[in-house]
């Protein structure tokens, strides 16, 4: 999958929890030494206003109620490192990656006026969802199946980058706040409620299990138990493609997790569904789209959908009576669409001609790497964008958008996409400037849709 490949800058990355023969300090649970660093404790940096805002699971788009803040800064740098986290799987023992291994996250703490602001970000990187592609996954990708390989290779656990940066000059906004970044070994879009069967065996995967809901329940628990995120005023749920999907399944439920009071919007980068049929180089003119078939991206996800005993959105599903009605809890189409039941108030950044969404939809690597592409492939391309302008526009009105009309994935952690000028219908706009406005007047909502 393009793009899809982890991030890897983990300068000053702490092992506060190392491998078993390692000295354990910092690792959450109640059976572990101290709690590492108590610099992300509260303090109010600048909240203003409390309650999460519009509604979850109202089955219609509720007025949003979020209040506006001001991002201020007391530091101009953030002196806290990284540290890496393992679960404690005596205190969660559902918390655990496809192997088994303990789920992890990385935290870096806070500073000065932003001590009471957190960002939860889920760590992107496709799925899997039945025994070739999950064994595929496996060999070519252990990081997203295992925590094990962390402790000896520091950079293979997710970096911090984009606007997840501490450095002012790549995230003016967030580079004070608390940043966790959940490791994503659970293959499973986040969604998954299922423990494996027997030894771990990566070319079975009735062994495997897919533990993604666990993760995000007991990562949250975590931090509201041992990092200080009991005294938070703000939160936002971010993720981007796999993990901006897990934003979507997860974001009614960490709703209920976090602080009652607490300010709570939603982000999700590169995972807004296109509802097309698959390409073909001889279907007809001018969209060379294969109506004959089911969408390769349906197909993969109900597939998944039963591998992982997994479960989209909780207010969705709680509803769903069929497995086509629990398969649109996984669409941002339909939950973010009229009468959804996501209606917080919600970011979604969107490439047009997003590259992973092309690439299970049949366009091959080689183009959508060079852009070089073939009458039939450019008229498919063409289709798709014009399809997912048209599924955006749709979304309720507490969601905003930024979505150019360009080939690319994942832009929020992309330390160059991030700040690259876009140019829309207003005039030119960079991501980071549409994350700051919307964050700190997130009902003010602006839809920057390129046409």
């Amino acid at each position: 999958m393009p793009t899809m490949s982890r991030w890897l800058r983990m300068a000053g990355l702490i092992l506060a929890c190392g491998a078993a023969s390692l000295a354990i300090t910092g690792c959450g649970g109640s059976s572990m030494a101290a709690s590492s660093g108590g610099s992300g404790s509260g303090g109010s940096g600048g909240s203003g206003g409390s309650g999460s805002g519009g509604g979850s699971g109202s089955g219609g788009s509720a007025a949003c109620t979020t209040q506006p803040v001001t991002i201020t800064h007391s530091s101009a740098t953030n002196p806290n490192p990284p540290q890496l986290v393992y679960l404690n799987t005596a205190t969660y023992p559902q918390a655990i990656c496809n192997d088994g291994s303990p789920a992890a996250y990385v935290f870096r703490p806070g500073t000065g006026a932003a001590t009471a602001r957190w960002i939860i970000s889920l760590e992107g990187g496709h799925d899997c969802y039945d025994d070739t592609s999950c064994s595929k996954r496996a060999a070519s990708k252990p990081q997203y199946v295992s925590t094990r390989g962390f402790a000896s290779d520091p950079s293979s656990a997710p970096g911090l980058t984009g606007m997840l940066s501490s450095d002012p000059q790549e995230d003016p906004d967030f580079y004070d706040a608390n940043v966790v970044r959940i490791a994503y070994c659970s293959s499973d879009d986040w969604s998954g409620n299922k423990m494996g069967g027997g030894a771990f065996n990566p070319n079975d995967d009735t062994t495997w299990n897919f533990q993604g809901h666990a993760i995000v329940k007991a990562v949250i628990a975590d931090l509201m138990a041992n990092h200080g995120m009991s005294r938070a005023a703000e939160v936002m749920l971010t993720g981007e493609s796999a993990g901006g999907l897990g934003v979507y399944v997860n974001a009614n439920t960490v709703a209920g997790l976090v602080p009652q009071a607490v300010r709570y919007v939603v982000y999700d980068d590169a995972a807004f569904d296109n509802l097309v049929y698959n390409y073909s180089a001889t279907g007809a003119p001018p969209n060379y789209d294969d109506p004959s078939q089911p969408s390769n991206q349906q197909t993969e996800k109900s597939e998944g959908l039963a591998l992982w005993n997994g479960t989209g959105d909780s207010v969705c599903a709680a509803n769903a009576t069929t497995p086509t009605e629990q398969l649109n809890c996984y669409s941002a189409q339909q939950l973010l669409g009229p009468g959804g039941t996501l209606t917080l108030p919600v970011l979604v950044s969107e490439a047009q001609q997003d590259q992973a969404q092309l690439d299970t939809a049949g366009i091959p690597l080689q183009a959508l790497g060079s852009g070089n592409f073939t009458a039939p492939e450019q008229g498919y391309v063409s289709y798709f964008a014009a399809s997912m302008r048209a599924g955006l526009a749709t979304t309720n009105s507490n969601v905003s958008i930024f979505s150019p009309d360009i080939l690319a994935h994942i832009e929020s952690i992309d330390q160059t996409l991030y700040v690259a000028p876009q140019t829309f219908p207003i005039g030119s706009l960079t991501l980071q400037e549409a994350v700051s406005k919307w964050y700190q007047a997130p009902c003010t909502v602006a839809r920057n849709i390129a046409n």
